[in-house]
């Protein structure tokens, strides 16, 4: 999977943003209200496979979509990649009390059975995440195959890939690096009510922790694995915040593990955060700065800057990269 361009027009806060060849491994960094959440959610408005009317129902109507104050009210993107080019533009008529507004919906594409599905697997790569803010989740995925805006899915995704003793070793692994003493995870199945339960056992403590009983932060890291690990195929994964309930040297070791899962697995995983820890490990390429200039989202990328020997978070902090504080 290899994205060259992303070019998004008037969603929300952004008027007409480009990224030109994005890392894989992709970091959003900028203050609260500057956009970062609306670039996932533009793509997860033209990505998933709704019809408009519901898509447009479920991000909130046409009011919520388009906010910029223009005559022709409309919303693209583009999405060149190496086996297909995407381009869908979304119509808003202005209505009136008498008329209903209409919508439109133009998608121009090659129409060759190859890059269409490419493109198929594309949009079925694509998961947008927020671990447990259920309150902004707009589907409700129940089934076991990929993990639901808030993780609320978690037992029945995580309790299908265990059942992988490959992946579940591997997964052991990354758990026993993130949280002390660690021994192993379960997801148990109740004969009579058939609900999963998720169990975690630590050394030294016959008695498992449950769900209830167990930190926001190992939540937060069971769901991210789970992420990561719930598709053999390649994904795109935009993931806010993961930083939620983890301590500093956890963060840290985290950014090793979505740059592990981008270059072996050859995932897309972006992030946005405020975390000054995780963006202290990234690397100048893996950084886009977000703010927010007279109402429009704007973003820079950074491809050979040379900081002089500062790290990411100093430079971010000390506006060295020129915009996207995070005050």
């Amino acid at each position: 999977m290899k994205i060259k361009k992303l070019h998004i027009k008037n969603f929300k806060s952004i008027a007409d943003l480009e990224i030109i060849e994005p890392n894989p491994f992709t970091v959003f960094v900028g203050p609260n209200g500057s956009g970062k959440s609306n670039i996932f959610e533009a793509l997860e408005f033209f990505i998933i496979p709704l019809p408009l009317k519901d898509k447009v129902h479920l991000f909130g109507g046409k009011e919520e979509i388009i906010t910029r104050d223009i005559s022709y009210k409309e919303c693209q993107i583009e999405i060149i990649h190496e086996s297909f080019d995407f381009s869908e533009s979304t119509s808003f008529y202005p209505n009136t009390e008498t008329l209903p507004w209409e919508e439109l919906n133009d998608s121009f594409r090659n129409s060759s059975e190859e890059e269409g599905i490419a493109e198929g697997k594309f949009r079925y790569s694509f998961r947008r995440l927020f671990i447990k803010n259920l309150e902004k989740q707009k589907i409700n995925f129940s089934d076991s195959y990929k993990l639901s805006f808030s993780g609320n899915n978690l037992e029945k995704v995580l309790k299908r890939i265990l059942l992988d003793e490959t992946k579940k070793e591997e997964i052991s692994e990354w758990l026993d690096l993130f949280i002390p003493g660690f021994e192993r995870v379960e997801v148990a199945t109740s004969d009579l009510s058939n609900i999963d339960t998720l169990l975690i056992y630590e050394k030294g403590i016959k008695k498992p922790f449950p769900k209830n009983l167990i930190s926001d932060g190992t939540y937060n890291i069971l769901a991210l694995l789970t992420a990561v690990f719930q598709s053999d195929e390649p994904q795109f994964l935009c993931i806010e915040e993961p930083e939620n309930g983890l301590n500093p040297r956890v963060v840290k070791e985290l950014v090793g593990f979505f740059r592990y899962a981008c270059e072996e697995r050859g995932h897309y995983i972006w992030l946005n955060t405020h975390s000054q820890t995780l963006v202290s490990e990234l690397t100048p390429e893996e950084i886009i700065t977000v703010d927010k200039i007279k109402g429009e989202t704007k973003i820079k990328q950074f491809k050979g800057e040379d900081f002089h020997g500062l790290s990411m978070d100093d430079a971010w902090l000390t506006n060295t990269l020129g915009g996207g504080l995070p005050w």
